[in-house]
């Protein structure tokens, strides 16, 4: 493939449609070691215990957790604990299905470790805010693990949003592409007419929403602002620049019908 295509010095090469089932496979086994870490996190074994002491910090009374039954069996975490272990799953899924069912770029070793421990530190870090009693979001509802606070709610709400736009564009931009008749097409309907980069802003907010549900509003506010920055400052340039060689005319009548980056009516 011509260098006018293929970016060949990207973490993930765009362009470069080769299978790399070895890789994927990699990124998913990444992907997977993460939900027993944030259980070990979340749960009574409190695996963030001795990092919060070491930082100086105070780890929340495991006594005040009350645990949630699920089909009858207990699950070890309170409701709060099991939302944010949800959301943990919920990533889980979402970007295995998308490099396994989605992505037609090759995955490359480096990529494929890199996008893994990023995500796993990122849960991580939403993890051990919560348990830190000085930066949970337990302190708004006065450690009662069985009350969802406001910010808990927003986050939540953040979360599912962001999911949806993230995997929905993503899939309907695919059943676009598997037509060999749109082949050198821009895919410019669905939610992909709302924002260019709509499947990145909603992994902002699902990113956001999930750090919020952890840490409260501040946390969640940082998070989302930093994902943002990065899309607005790289990401979406970078990609820009791309589509702009690939689709040449297609692309700049798209950018001047649909002016909002990231997210619909905001940016």
């Amino acid at each position: 493939m011509s260098n006018s295509t293929t970016h060949e010095n990207l973490l993930i090469p765009r362009g470069l449609n080769e299978p790399t089932p070895f890789t994927q496979s990699v990124f998913v086994l990444f992907r997977a070691l993460d939900l027993p870490l944030q259980y070990a996190i979340l749960s009574s074994r409190s695996l963030a215990a001795p990092l919060i002491h070491a930082l100086g910090g105070t780890p929340i009374s495991l006594t005040t957790a009350q645990p949630l039954f699920l089909m009858g069996t207990n699950t070890g975490l309170s409701p709060q604990r099991a939302i944010l272990f949800s959301m943990a799953i919920g990533s889980f899924i979402k970007q295995s299905y998308w490099v396994i069912a989605i992505s037609q770029d090759a995955l490359p070793p480096r990529a494929s470790t890199y996008i893994g421990t990023f995500n796993a530190l990122a849960n991580s870090l939403n993890t051990v805010l919560f348990a830190n009693t000085a930066t949970s979001v337990l302190n708004s509802v006065g450690g009662d693990e069985t009350r969802l606070s406001a910010s808990t709610i927003v986050g939540i709400s953040l979360y599912a949003i962001g999911m949806l736009l993230e995997w929905g564009s993503e899939l309907q931009r695919l059943k676009f592409k598997k037509n060999p008749g749109n082949k050198g097409r821009v895919y410019t309907r669905g939610l992909f007419a709302l924002a260019r980069h709509i499947n990145y802003g909603g992994y902002v907010l699902w990113r956001a929403g999930f750090a919020m549900a952890a840490a409260g509003w501040a946390w969640g506010a940082f998070v989302g602002g930093l994902h943002t920055y990065y899309f607005v400052k790289a990401g979406i340039p970078e990609l820009d620049d791309y589509c702009s060689k690939k689709y040449t005319g297609q692309w700049a009548q798209y950018k001047k019908a649909v002016s909002y980056k990231l997210i619909p009516f905001i940016i």
